[in-house]
């Protein structure tokens, strides 16, 4: 996983950290990393891979770039991150009561792991709760219309917080709101075509696996065993082949892994083995 850093976080950090606020940046900062850590392994129990890591002054994103990942698992994926922070806080809240003292050093904890799991849980892409959002509304209907849509309330989010940062300009100025409408607003227009899933079954992935050896699997599966069906028996530990049965268990021939995957793209997830292999329509 390759770590992008960038040169206004550290010298955030440096700064808060000279205004006496470093055990607050620390805990926010520990809080995103294992944010992200929930992502990516979760994307890996799931076949997929997220591989770099950004690291920025609002924030921290894992992107990559993948086809044919499947609705459920996207959603799943998303969600990995608020649930983990759910969790610390849940922990550090049952030990207060256990040991009143913690609360003086974990309220900092609860605070930035409880507004971490908020903040992404809106349903803004390319924010946790909008990828889940995203994922849920294209099983209905087409992905691209739905993404045009979600950039389209991703603007009327950036406006809103934008008008929230006018609002405390007469009270005391809320720089987190500027930021923040900053972020959604970059989001929406300019959006990042590599913030998707890589599929761990990539040649790239193989072709590593290769060089300490990587077991083949054959499966024997029904004709009207969908290519959705046959992804999700994939294994990484594994490089696996379909022998495709008609009636009578007669072979009709065998697909493959890479075969598989090009016809998620040609064919589509929901598309028969059979119509892969040209015997059925």
């Amino acid at each position: 996983m390759k770590l992008k850093i960038s040169p206004l976080l550290i010298i955030m950090a440096f700064t808060v950290t000279a205004l006496g606020y470093g055990y607050e940046f620390f805990c926010y900062a520990v809080t995103i990393i294992l944010h992200e850590m929930a992502h990516a392994e979760a994307s890996r129990r799931l076949g997929y891979t997220l591989n770099v890591i950004k690291l920025m002054p609002h924030g921290a994103s894992l992107t990559g770039a993948f086809e044919g990942v499947r609705q459920s698992d996207e959603v799943l994926i998303a969600l990995a991150g608020p649930a983990i922070n759910v969790i610390i806080a849940v922990v550090c809240v049952a030990l207060w009561w256990l040991v009143p003292a913690s609360y003086f050093f974990t309220e900092v904890i609860v605070t930035s792991n409880v507004c971490t799991a908020v903040f992404n849980l809106f349903p803004i892409f390319p924010l946790d709760g909008g990828r889940a959002l995203l994922a849920l509304l294209s099983r209905k209907f087409k992905r691209e219309k739905v993404y045009k849509v979600m950039r389209i309330v991703g603007a009327v989010f950036a406006l809103v917080f934008a008008s929230l940062f006018v609002a405390t300009l007469f009270i005391g100025a809320n720089f987190s709101f500027a930021a923040i409408a900053v972020f959604i607003f970059v989001s929406a227009v300019f959006p990042d075509k590599n913030s998707k899933y890589q599929r761990l079954y990539s040649m790239a992935y193989r072709t590593e696996k290769l060089r300490k050896g990587l077991a083949v699997r054959e499966i024997m599966v029904s004709a009207d065993t969908t290519v959705l069906q046959a992804m999700r028996m994939l294994n990484s530990a594994y490089f696996y082949r379909f022998n495709v049965m008609g009636e009578n268990f007669t072979s009709l021939g065998i697909i493959d892994e890479l075969k598989l995957e090009a016809a998620a793209v040609k064919f589509g997830n929901n598309s028969p083995l059979k119509k892969v292999l040209g015997n059925g329509d």
